[in-house]
């Protein structure tokens, strides 16, 4: 089976996608690393040198890849499931979880990684709050596209396994 994790940035999908799939002896990837592999430089580099067209491009091409494996977690970008209809895509291909965290939660833990994500890199801290909230407005609709919702604040391992019973 194929899962895809799905929310905006910062909601845990790379820790919960990770303790998945272990749990369950499936392979995890992120597709953010996958970019970056396949593009030898960094996400914020990407944006940089290439800008958003070029990455929602990539990142296009590079989650159909893994529409041909099998048996695995696959961590999305939070942008990732609102173009190309990735998530109809996704939906057609596997099974996806959204993941979904409280807003002030989501502030404290993006002000601490600004550096590393490019979309709110040049986000003054008094002004993240509302770009979240504004960007979540603009997601929403995608994310609740979603076959599972999740808040993260309830999470645990049990979530996926009974996920997984369900779609063996």
């Amino acid at each position: 089976m194929r899962y895809f994790l799905v929310g905006f940035m910062g909601t845990g999908k790379s820790y919960w996608g990770k303790l998945w799939a272990k749990a369950s002896g499936i392979s995890y990837y992120d597709l953010d690393e996958e970019i970056e592999k396949a593009e030898g430089k960094t996400i914020t580099d990407i944006f940089k040198e290439n800008g958003e067209g070029y990455f929602r491009k990539k990142e296009k091409q590079v989650l159909s890849s893994f529409f041909k494996k099998d048996n695995f977690i696959l961590s999305c970008g939070g942008g990732t499931p609102c173009f190309f209809n990735n998530m109809k895509k996704m939906n057609q291909k596997g099974v996806t979880i959204y993941l979904k965290t409280g807003i002030d939660e989501l502030v404290k833990r993006l002000s601490a990684e600004k550096q590393i994500r490019p979309l709110i890199g040049n986000v003054e801290d008094d002004l993240l709050k509302d770009f979240i909230l504004q960007r979540l407005k603009e997601r929403e609709p995608f994310y609740s596209k979603a076959i599972y919702h999740f808040n993260t604040a309830f999470l645990s391992e049990e979530n996926f396994k009974k996920i997984a019973s369900q779609h063996e």
